[in-house]
């Protein structure tokens, strides 16, 4: 009797395992059953490093203005020149591109933000091109010296005459990419 419960517990051990390794054999066809094909997306780019801002904030003082010389419809005040500078641009960076923005009134250019009314700020590069809401300005950087500048000119303006008098105000944000 000893003889034949030992081949019954001999006999179990091997079922059990047989069905353990069925089991298991069972278990990988299932997961290779739901395994499924992977992409592997890899992006990016190759960007010009950026140059440093020399020119971080820019303060142009406009000065005592007098409304009777800013009554007549375009009428406006002195230009005065502000340089934008960036140094130090990393061999590969050929030209910087600055992008002008700021509120502007229904004149379409900067409007004034102080109290005084009537009055419009006008920006432009020195060549006398109105650097308005949005419009890009593209420099060279200069190969020897690593560095660019962008010459500015500001002023007050009364495209539509009648400046009353106040305050002149005005926050013009540059943002530069770089090539």
């Amino acid at each position: 009797m000893n003889f034949s419960k030992r081949g019954d517990v001999m006999i179990n051990k091997k079922w059990k395992m047989r069905t353990a390794l069925i089991l298991g054999l069972i278990s990988l066809s299932i997961t290779s059953t739901f395994a499924a094909d992977v992409t592997v997306t890899v992006n990016g780019s190759v960007v010009a490093k950026p140059c440093t801002v020399a020119t971080t904030t820019a303060n142009v003082d406009l000065g005592d203005l007098y409304t009777f010389n800013l009554v007549s419809p375009g009428a406006a005040s002195q230009w005065h020149e502000v340089t934008l500078d960036l140094v130090n641009c990393p061999v590969g960076t050929s030209a910087v591109t600055a992008t002008f923005k700021g509120t502007t009134d229904t004149t379409g250019y900067y409007k004034n933000q102080g109290t005084a009314t009537n009055i419009q700020l006008q920006l432009q590069d020195t060549a006398g091109n109105n650097l308005n809401n949005g419009v890009q300005k593209k420099l060279q950087v200069n190969d020897s010296t690593l560095s660019t500048s962008f010459p500015l000119q500001v002023r007050a303006l009364s495209v539509k005459g009648g400046a009353t008098q106040g305050s002149i105000q005005a926050t013009i944000d540059v943002t530069y990419t770089y090539q």
